[in-house]
């Protein structure tokens, strides 16, 4: 996740939308204040090779440890973090004080639920050499793997002032540009993380069979509703 302070907004993560793609992009604008919570060493990787900023301002202050917390400072060296990677909104809001939460610009992004689905079995069989089939994953993953909703609500209710769409990216992309006041559009890198990993690439309709979009339908009811897929 980010938070700019000089461009006034927070940038909530998701998954499997093309959101380290859009966190890079938007790393660009970052300043030495600004809050940028790790990614992988493979995309951190790449995102220096952009020349934009790594991770800061996302560890907890010593005064928010608890004796927990410094127990496991002291056994294992793990220092506390106040934001981190896909952060949901009802976490991050606590953090900050009233002021930047109703003055600063929410922005998140999401995908058709189906497609996402689909990214989200090629990227947690990835490694193996004889996955189970994507029906055997959709109807046994836990409800996150599939569903950003908790990510960008608060009690049910959508938080987002902008809702980038990965079917429109570059152009919902071009329209926060304006929105924010950018002498340069964002734009995409040409190196996209982890696009690699779907091998499958016919449409949602023809990969799933009607037991795994019934889950889907039933596990992504709200977003479906609410973002009208």
């Amino acid at each position: 996740m980010l938070i700019s302070h000089r461009h006034r907004f927070i940038f909530f993560k998701t998954q499997k939308t093309a959101g380290t793609a859009v966190e890079i992009v938007l790393r660009g604008l970052m300043g030495d204040r600004d809050v940028i919570t790790p990614i992988s060493r493979q995309d951190e990787q790449l995102n220096r090779r952009l020349g934009h900023p790594g991770p800061c301002n996302f560890r907890a202050p010593l005064r928010d440890y608890s004796r927990h917390d410094l127990l496991r400072l002291l056994g294992r060296a793990r220092l506390k973090k106040r934001f981190y990677n896909h952060m949901p909104a009802a976490a991050v809001k606590p953090q900050l004080s009233e002021a930047v939460w109703q003055g600063y610009l929410k922005i998140s992004l999401e995908r058709n639920p189906f497609e996402k689905a689909i990214s989200s079995y090629f990227w947690r069989t990835r490694k193996q050499q004889q996955p189970i089939s994507i029906q055997q994953y959709l109807q046994s993953c836990p409800t996150s793997e599939i569903s950003n909703w908790e990510i960008y609500t608060i009690n049910d209710t959508l938080i987002t002032d902008v809702m980038l769409r990965h079917e429109q990216l570059q152009d919902d992309l071009l329209a926060l540009s304006e929105r924010l006041q950018l002498s340069q559009p964002l734009q995409l890198p040409q190196e996209r993380p982890k696009g690699q990993f779907r091998r499958d690439k016919r449409p949602w309709q023809e990969v799933l069979d009607a037991s795994s979009e019934a889950r889907i339908r039933e596990v992504c009811a709200r977003e479906i509703s609410a973002l009208h897929y």
